[in-house]
């Protein structure tokens, strides 16, 4: 069982807790279950990002699923895909390209549970409850 994440502050509160302990709001166990991106470093720490579509479109536009305003990430850097309860991450031919745990990717890559993406300079990890 991962620590939990409130939905209202973005605390990480441990395991077995029943309220957050920053904000006092009541934590579910059940908002976690989505497979989601957290950001660790960026212009919004701690924000998450659910991936509740078959494909999330990742940049700095606007219009995309999961929009960055980091200026060393392209207008579409990224695209993540799901299907039969895996997911994948590709690079759309961006500037800087994509990191996970580290290693530069040259293809469509499979996210697990924890791993690091790096999109620019931020850092985001992805987390999918239902795989532990």
């Amino acid at each position: 069982m991962e620590n939990l994440t409130c939905s209202v502050c973005h605390n990480d509160n441990r395991k077995g807790s029943l309220f957050c302990t920053q904000c006092g709001t009541k934590l579910s166990l059940k908002q976690s279950n989505n497979p989601r991106l957290i950001m660790l470093s960026g212009d919004r720490p701690k924000a998450i990002f659910n991936l509740n579509d078959d494909r999330s479109m990742i940049g700095r536009d606007k219009n995309n699923t999961i929009a960055l305003s980091d200026t060393q990430i392209s207008k579409k850097h990224a695209i993540i895909m799901s299907g039969k309860g895996e997911y994948w991450i590709e690079d759309t031919k961006s500037k800087n390209g994509i990191y996970i745990n580290g290693k530069k990717i040259e293809q469509r890559e499979k996210l697990v549970h924890g791993c690091l993406v790096k999109l620019g300079s931020t850092i985001l990890r992805f987390e999918i409850m239902s795989t532990i």
